[in-house]
């Protein structure tokens, strides 16, 4: 092999390390945190659970607990929760959004998830909490710099307006990676 294929081989090789680090980026975000906002009346909280439990987070920080409500029937919400991280963490890839769903409260098969990205678009998700327990559940996927994550009480574009009651909407941890 000549000189000349053997440094282009090592410099695609070493362009790709170095661009697969670049983009091997993740955040976490708890509500409680600077990310975090909330709106409405009728919450519960659970502490030190969530992401956190079994050694895979902080615990014990006041940052770092579960927040559920019950889902509002019909049109519209009662709670909100907003993730909404410093655009310094709105890198200029494609991202993913993903969001911890507990075992025990996300019962809501028809959350109301809105990811922005890419300056001022929406995703509109609706996440069926109850599939996933102790895990992350996917929100979004390949989104360009998402920017925040909403979630509300009512139901998710897939049920709008539904009128059932009587489901634990869960407001946990949000991954973002790049």
């Amino acid at each position: 092999m000549c000189r000349k294929t053997v440094f282009l081989l090592v410099s695609l090789a070493v362009w790709s390390l170095l661009t697969g680090i670049a983009l091997a980026q993740v955040y976490i975000f708890a509500n409680g945190g600077f990310t975090w906002s909330q709106g409405g009346t009728q919450w519960y909280t659970i502490s030190n659970d969530g992401y956190c439990i079994n050694g895979r987070g902080p615990c014990g920080s006041s940052l770092w607990y579960l927040q559920w409500s019950w889902n509002h029937a019909g049109c519209g919400y009662d709670e909100w929760g907003r993730w909404d991280w410093p655009s310094s963490y709105e890198l200029p890839y494609l991202g993913k959004v993903y969001a911890w769903v507990d075992s025990s409260t996300g019962t809501m098969y028809g959350a109301d998830y809105v990811v922005t990205y890419n300056g001022a678009n929406s995703y509109h998700a609706t996440v069926n909490q109850n599939a996933y327990a102790e895990a992350w559940a996917p929100v979004a996927i390949n989104l360009y710099k998402p920017a925040n994550l909403n979630l509300t009480d009512g139901w998710g574009a897939q049920y709008a307006c539904n009128g059932l009651s009587g489901y634990q909407v869960e407001f946990d941890e949000i991954k973002l990676e790049y």
